[in-house]
């Protein structure tokens, strides 16, 4: 049970014959393509190599705490179905693993540090020398060879072993990164096609109605956004406005936001009452999504011939109303939608005037830093409002560019997404 080898002499042939087995496994591994088949090939070479019975080459799963076969030569499906190898309690691996290498065993069927004796026993495998893997300090695996009979290895042949196990190694984990780039770059087409896919979700273009002059602004943070607007054309120069922000960022943020802009969608061709809306969108958030997900929205419907707005506000940035030079806010009262069931919602109407200009914003534009930390904020915003003359389209241009400008290049962490009505 010791891990010194006899130091018996290596004769010219078995050099000659060890190169030659490094060489075609150096070239097998070369081809990552194929690594499964490659690290099968390997394992058998290697053991032809030395003159051993058989071999194998198991894996780090630091999840499972477990070696895990990933190739194996002349070894029955019984032996390896005998059980599983944890690393915390293989001994003869964790000796590999380590600085040390590589660790000897005599005979399997008597060292305690064996897991499964009698199965080795059955099996006829005698002799082990168990090779750690590893790349760039981090345990990837180990290469085992095991022998019919008791045998000691000499130190040629560990370093042989040795040697291939680092190639081994190395072929691994290029194949694990080749694999995770695919994935990624997958992936990054598959957030790319999602992204063009939520924003032709968004209006490209605000409806034309005599009255009112409409425009928005989107900007999202990333590939996918949790904000969205709509503006909804409804009977006798009706048209709804929408502006919403849904909890967390990306994939989850941007699916909860298509479901909650067809929901809204299909609520208002059939309810006419902005609150009871509102209701019906909370219930089904309610249900259809986690406790942790929730959405503040802003709805109402304008009514342009009669200069009305009614609305209903889910704990959404209270929208802006500018009118002779003074700004004031449309008062907010609800809860956000997604948090409780049974909630009940109010609406409230306003009467507007010619000349009158509203904005709604999601609470990224309040977020907006600079470099010394400080956020926009409501009172620029309003100032921003207070300086921004002529279209609706001029409106919301300004407002953003005054943003940016109080940021500068500093990056920015929310979407902003803005609405402006002007009579």
């Amino acid at each position: 049970m010791t891990d010194t080898v006899s130091p018996d002499v290596t004769s010219l042939q078995e050099i000659r014959d060890s190169f030659a087995a490094l060489a075609k496994v150096a070239m097998l591994l070369a081809e990552a393509r194929e690594l499964p088949v490659v690290l099968q090939r390997s394992v058998q070479l290697i053991a032809e190599a030395i003159g051993a019975k058989a071999a194998s080459l198991r894996l780090v799963d630091k999840d499972h705490d477990e070696l895990v076969i990933r190739a194996v030569y002349n070894l029955s499906n019984e032996y390896l179905k005998k059980g599983p190898v944890h690393l915390s309690r293989a001994e003869v691996d964790r000796i590999a693993l380590s600085d040390a290498g590589h660790a000897y065993v005599r005979n399997m069927a008597t060292d305690r540090r064996i897991l499964y004796p009698d199965d080795a026993a059955r099996e006829g495998i005698v002799s082990l020398i168990s090779v750690g893997m590893r790349y760039k300090g981090k345990p990837v695996g180990v290469l085992r060879v095991y022998t019919g009979a008791e045998r000691e290895f000499t130190p040629f042949q560990i370093d042989l072993v040795k040697a291939i196990a680092a190639q081994a190694a190395v072929a691994i984990e290029n194949a694990r990164l080749f694999a995770e780039t695919i994935e990624a770059a997958a992936l990054e087409r598959q957030v790319r096609i999602a992204s063009e896919v939520q924003h032709r979700m968004l209006p490209q273009h605000p409806p034309i109605i005599p009255g009112v002059d409409l425009a928005s602004i989107y900007e999202p943070c990333h590939a996918l956004g949790g904000d969205f607007f709509d503006f909804i054309e409804l009977p006798y120069q009706n048209v709804g406005l929408a502006i919403a922000d849904v909890s967390g960022k990306g994939v989850p943020a941007s699916l909860i936001m298509a479901s909650v802009r067809a929901a809204l969608r299909a609520q208002v061709d059939n309810v006419y009452f902005v609150d009871e809306v509102m209701r019906r969108l909370n219930e089904m958030l309610c249900r259809d999504t986690m406790p942790s997900e929730f959405v503040t929205l802003f709805y109402g419907v304008l009514d342009v011939p009669n200069r009305r707005l009614t609305y209903c506000n889910a704990g959404h940035p209270p929208a802006l109303l500018l009118r002779g030079g003074e700004v004031s806010e449309l008062p907010v009262g609800n809860m956000l939608l997604g948090i409780t069931c049974d909630e009940s919602y109010a609406q409230a109407t306003v009467d507007l005037q010619p000349g009158d200009t509203l904005l709604m914003y999601t609470d990224g534009l309040l977020d907006v830093m600079n470099f010394q930390q400080q956020r926009f904020g409501r009172a620029r915003v309003v100032e921003a409002l207070k300086q921004s003359a002529g279209s609706a389209d001029t409106v919301v241009q300004n407002i953003l560019w005054t943003a940016r400008k109080f940021a500068g290049i500093q990056a920015r962490n929310d979407d902003i997404t803005m609405i402006v009505a002007k009579l």
